[in-house]
């Protein structure tokens, strides 16, 4: 039977699923026009088969979400599951962005001749570890895709159009270019602009793309809406198959003496000379180690490479939870076996782009302390412009965005500092006020060049030290965060009381950050609903603390909206209490709401400040998750913030029930049995990944929950019983928070 056929027959049948299962009929009718064309138009030809194998397994749920709408262009770029369809990456999507690309600089640049485009890429790897396509078999055409696959596609289509491209990879197997040095490499080599494969910290069934100007960083609105539009206006694309384009030197590899300049321009950072610091550093299977690995061993640190996590891998099996993220601690956590052994006195890990940075500092106690990223920015503000005794005294601009801690506007104004301090979230909107200061001289009101730059942060684990980049960097902060340790170590100090005595002088803030996972079609139109309930109906208090300030960045008052990717920016609110500053927010590259809760603690401790934000957080997240009618019990609360709603949802209902049915047949069963049924019921809640890691915490708490509340003795003991086993498998923790 022909494509055409079956589609034919299957049309209708999928028109009324996709009414039933659609949360409105603008959705399902979007779906509709999106098949269509994909199952029509040549330029789709190459998913024909496999999306019409959706629906001949009766895949609709799947099918809708892969079809209600285009992958969202949020900040720079697309990101989000590989798949087949328009909301999906795959060769497709990624091959209609990169020629809308390629048409938007042909027509904003009409006059240009061998304009150059850097492509880099990450280390991941499709291997649909969730089994979403379990269906398909081994006829699924997208498992082994990989960001380096994906970016040779790219790479066929800029030269296709005209361009010269600059591709990480080919020099070796195991080259790579991270997001700050494909950053660096653009302006280094007077590139036109460039692109990034990569979905950053995201799970290993993810894949996205990023795309950069000539400034080396990601368009702002206006900009960035007209580029997608051309993207969305594509009917051919242009190409030239790559090893063609390579003998017509068309491709070519990184040129030499591209990364050393990189290197030299983080050295440049130094204001000491490196002094004896042991330190271990995880890559996180990513690209980090030819980044802070190189600068840090070139600045003269005893670096040690936690080897398990070097291997580039791109399924991030080595990986608790197989997130690859600094803002989780358990990613890193394996490497504390090595930083106990070299006698380390920090830990260090990037994500696979190597932008982000996450730091465990020993404290003067030996614990170790998981530091988060308004910690990282707040020591590293406070060492290079506020420490009278080992800081270099430097005098700037600081730059943060809303949702930053407050702690860096205390630090520029007792240094006598410029700070920019309200930006929206993305480090596009700091490479913007760079830009500014670059070209005018000014951005609102502050006077300087980006020189003047002395740190640039965001609460994402993300810092800038140097204008020669214009995306965060892991690298520099690392070698700075290294530079400071080591005065510190030299002195019988450690960070975590450096945070605890600059915090005290500087607001005593505690920052928190929470996560609301919701997704496809059905999570989004939750997302929707929980910020139009705030805005139509917004919270005269959470819990006991009163509201006494709002702001909806979506107003008139903040300015005309102009563009869609403007609106996905400012969809953004800001509550504030007599102590603390609440912004509840969209991600624009994850589906889920983020939380963002900055509390200035005052006279309390800094354990007392720190209780007093985890409360509020508690509290906003239930105010929000409540207007979309969810109440979790306090051990779903319990399960990470990366698990989906729904999930933690299901947890207080379908795992309580099945644990309350099964505990007295487990209470016979060995542990190893016991463990594996543990698994197998909670496959979905791991994403690939071992599903006892995320989960034993909440479970044990919920078992003992259960095993008080049971009227039957028996059953009482075997629900006590099983709560031993998971805590007989659960890794400890090794540090604090």
């Amino acid at each position: 039977m022909s494509s055409a056929s079956a589609w034919t027959s299957l049309r209708d049948e999928l028109g009324r699923k996709f009414r039933e299962l659609a949360p409105t009929g603008a959705a399902a009718g979007q779906a509709m026009e999106f098949l269509d064309e994909w199952l029509s138009k040549p330029i789709y030809q190459d998913q024909r088969e496999s999306i019409l194998a959706h629906a001949e397994h009766q895949q609709f749920p799947l099918l809708l979400d892969c079809f209600y709408q285009l992958v969202p262009f949020g900040t720079g770029g697309r990101r989000g599951r590989v798949g087949f369809g328009p909301n999906r990456i795959n060769p497709i999507t990624v091959a209609m962005s990169v020629q809308g690309h390629c048409d938007f600089l042909r027509k904003t640049n009409p006059d240009l001749k061998d304009a150059r485009i850097v492509i880099a890429f990450d280390t991941r790897e499709f291997n649909d570890l969730a089994k979403t396509y379990a269906f398909l078999g081994e006829s699924n055409t997208l498992l082994g895709v990989t960001s380096r696959s994906l970016a040779q596609n790219a790479a066929e289509i800029y030269s296709g159009n005209g361009f010269q491209v600059t591709l990480a990879g080919l020099n070796a197997k195991t080259e790579y270019l991270s997001t700050p040095e494909l950053s660096f490499a653009i302006r280094h080599l007077d590139a036109l602009g460039g692109m990034n494969v990569s979905a950053s910290h995201n799970p290993p069934d993810d894949n996205g793309f990023k795309f950069f100007n000539e400034q080396g960083a990601q368009d702002i609105p206006p900009t960035d809406q007209e580029m997608t539009t051309y993207m969305g206006s594509v009917t051919e694309i242009k190409r030239i198959a790559f090893e063609e384009a390579r003998g017509k030197g068309l491709i070519k590899p990184l040129p030499d003496g591209q990364h050393k300049a990189y290197i030299e321009t983080n050295l440049a950072l130094q204001s000491k000379p490196a002094a004896p610091l042991p330190v271990v550093y995880t890559p996180l299977c990513g690209t980090g180690d030819g980044t802070v690995g190189d600068v840090l061993r070139a600045a003269g640190f005893e670096v040690h490479l936690y080897q398990p996590h070097a291997n580039h891998d791109g399924s991030f099996s080595a990986i608790p939870f197989r997130l690859p993220n600094p803002e989780v601690p358990e990613a890193a956590s394996p490497a504390f076996a090595l930083a106990k052994e070299t006698g380390a006195d920090l830990l260090l890990s990037t994500d696979p782009d190597a932008d982000r940075i996450g730091v465990f500092a020993k404290d003067a106690g030996g614990r170790w302390r998981y530091l988060n990223g308004n910690e990282i920015a707040s020591i590293l503000a406070y060492y290079l412009v506020g420490d009278p005794e080992l800081g270099p005294h430097r005098k700037g601009v600081l730059i943060k965005t809303l949702v930053t801690t407050r702690t860096i506007e205390k630090i520029a104004a007792k240094a006598g500092c410029s700070i920019v301090s309200d930006l929206l979230v993305g480090f596009k909107y700091i490479a913007n006020v760079l830009l500014c200061l670059e070209r005018e001289g000014r951005f609102h009101g502050i006077q300087g060049s980006p020189g003047d730059l002395v740190l640039a942060g965001e609460e994402s684990h993300g810092v800038l030290l140097t204008p020669k980049i214009r995306d965060k960097d892991a690298a520099g902060g690392a070698l700075i965060l290294c530079e400071l340790a080591a005065q510190l170590r030299a002195r019988g100090r450690r960070l975590p009381e450096y945070l605890d005595a600059l915090s005290m002088e500087c607001g005593n803030h505690q920052n928190l950050a929470r996560g609301v996972v919701m997704r496809g079609i059905r999570g989004a139109k939750l997302l929707a609903d929980m910020m139009g309930s705030l805005r139509e109906n917004p919270p005269a208090r959470f819990g006991e603390f009163e509201v006494l300030k709002r702001r909806d960045l979506l107003t008139t008052e903040c300015g005309p909206l102009r563009t869609e990717t403007e609106r996905l920016s400012r969809n953004l609110l800001v509550f504030e209490t007599a102590e603390a500053q609440i912004v509840v927010r969209p991600s624009g590259t994850e589906p889920k709401a983020k939380i963002y809760v900055d509390v200035e603690g005052g006279k309390r401790s800094r354990q007392e400040a720190a209780a007093f934000a985890r409360k509020l957080s508690t509290q906003v997240m239930e105010e929000c998750i409540g207007r979309i009618g969810f109440q979790l019990s306090e051990s779903a609360h319990r399960l990470p913030d990366t698990v989906d709603l729904d999930l933690k949802a299901e947890f207080d209902t379908g795992v309580r029930k099945d644990l309350l049915a099964s505990a007295g047949k487990l209470a016979e069963a060995d542990n190893a049995a016991r463990l594996q049924w543990l698994r197998d019921r909670l496959r979905a809640y791991g994403g690939g990944a071992d599903p006892l890691e995320p989960t034993a915490g909440a479970l044990e708490h919920l078992l003992d929950v259960l095993a008080k509340e049971a009227g039957q003795p028996p059953l009482a003991e075997a629900l006590r019983s099983l709560a031993q086993t998971v805590a007989a498998a659960r890794t400890p923790a090794d540090w604090v928070m």
